[in-house]
């Protein structure tokens, strides 16, 4: 056995036969740190910004749900390929593993190129006609996103590379770049918009550039690894695309690309629905989801490890402890979601008090949190259900679960309540707090009953070990 097989088993090992919480938490406690590191990469983009102007701090969200539009191609194809290599590892068929990341890296640079420019061409329409972007925010909302986006082939490369080092059980090495690239955006940041350093002071363009080079830390990375090796995974590129391959990145990518494009339409739909109300209400927004990113920091850094144990222990043949998996992530994220609730009441007015002074913008971004922060224990258990999907490669369920959630509720009732009955901006906060109650039941009910805990491919090909047997 190679000493590249060795490591690949090691961790494999670790992840099938380790015990559920104490593994639980081995996987995801890296990536929530990198989660939480990036979370405060953009809250000190945002302090910095705020500073700019009283909405500025609107600029960046406005152009997220775009970015994340384009993004979800090449994310969706990642995703696909943690329950694909996180299944073959389990099963120890590591020369078909390496295959499958070969694949991987070429697809996402291809197809990070072509996003990159159609979102250059689409970025009129979306913000003027879509979004409908306030006045006062269009012309510095178009600069910045014209800017990221020539780092969409730089993320979809890193998506990649995290994906293929999760799947095999490495969520330290992403974690330690990923710190590395927010701690350099943070640096950056008020060297490339206030012009220090004998910089000339570049503004929102600055935010943007200073994005743009910490991304390329990543990807940089994820190219030499490809080259040299890494994690027992050697892997160039290749136009060689096996037809088993692309049907299994479809089966289980496709629901997934679904999801997060529609999600990421939604919420350039939702923020019309905040725009309509004028800068302000976006600039609360902005705000008020300052806040929710660190709550999404938490749950993403979980988010990979369920799906890394849920799709290796399929792999192994071990359906019952797949199953404890999803029920200790919703018994864990539950109650961490919970305890965060209760802090956060007692916290955010001083936290929304460092990025504006403006009484009506404080009043709304107040007003928000204040609803969204009671339905966290059900956004949790949202998460856990997106995560079993993920893991398991069954994310038909999980993608009509979120389409639900943001489509019916948020939007739909959304607009019901801000426009029909009358409640203006409330309203639209109320919808989405009512969103996560309905995506976290629905989830919940999805992880008990649902027919999920089967592998999606087949056990075959050379073995680096025997079958582990559960203890």
């Amino acid at each position: 056995m190679s000493g590249g097989h060795g490591a690949l088993l090691r961790y494999r090992k670790r992840v099938v036969e380790g015990p559920i919480l104490r593994t639980m938490l081995w996987l995801g406690i890296p990536p929530l740190i990198s989660a939480l590191v990036s979370v405060s990469y953009n809250l000190v983009d945002a302090l910095w910004l705020s500073r700019l102007g009283s909405v500025t701090i609107a600029v960046p969200r406005q152009v997220r749900p775009s970015l994340m539009f384009f993004y979800s191609v090449g994310m969706s194809f990642s995703a696909a390929n943690l329950a694909i290599v996180s299944q073959l590892v389990g099963s120890g068929d590591a020369r078909r593993a390496s295959r499958v990341v070969a694949q991987l890296y070429t697809a996402a640079l291809l197809l990070g190129t072509g996003l990159m420019l159609l979102h250059l061409a689409a970025r009129p329409l979306l913000f003027a006609t879509v979004m409908a972007v306030p006045p006062r925010l269009y012309g510095d909302v178009m600069l910045y996103s014209g800017i990221v986006a020539l780092g969409i082939p730089l993320g979809t490369l890193s998506f990649a590379f995290t994906t293929v080092l999760n799947a095999i059980g490495d969520t330290r090495t992403p974690t330690v770049l990923n710190i590395a690239s927010a701690t350099m955006n943070m640096v950056l940041d008020p060297i490339m918009i206030f012009g220090l350093l004998g910089f000339p002071a570049l503004g929102v363009a600055g935010a943007a550039i200073a994005t743009v080079l910490s991304r390329a830390l990543v990807a940089s990375f994820a190219v030499l690894s490809m080259i040299r090796g890494f994690r027992g995974v050697r892997a160039g590129i290749t136009l060689r695309f096996e037809r088993w391959w692309i049907s299994r990145s479809l089966y289980v990518g496709l629901p997934i690309m679904a999801s997060r494009m529609t999600n990421s339409f939604a919420f350039m739909l939702q923020n019309r629905l905040v725009n309509a109300f004028g800068a302000e209400a976006a600039a609360a927004y902005a705000i008020g989801f300052a806040v929710m990113d660190l709550v999404d920091g938490m749950l993403w850094g979980f988010i990979g490890a369920i799906s890394i144990m849920i799709g290796q222990a399929l792999g192994a043949g071990l359906i019952e402890r797949a199953r404890r998996v999803a029920k200790t992530a919703m018994a864990l994220l539950g109650g961490l979601m919970a305890v965060g609730t209760a802090i956060l009441y007692l916290v955010y007015p001083y936290f929304v008090a460092l990025f504006t002074s403006e009484p009506r913008i404080f009043a709304l971004a107040a007003q928000f949190i204040e609803l969204f922060a009671v339905t966290l224990p059900f956004f949790g258990l949202y998460f856990v259900a997106q995560a079993v999907g993920r893991g398991s490669g069954h994310t038909l369920i999980p993608t009509a679960i979120a389409f639900t959630r943001l489509w019916g509720v948020r939007l739909g009732i959304g607009y019901l309540l801000a426009f029909v009955a009358g409640l203006g901006i409330f309203g639209v906060w109320l919808s989405m707090a009512i969103g996560n109650v309905v995506g976290g039941l629905l989830g919940v009910a999805w992880v008990l009953l649902g027919r999920w805990a089967r592998p999606i491919v087949a056990r075959r090909g050379p073995r680096m070990s025997a079958p582990v047997v559960e203890g």
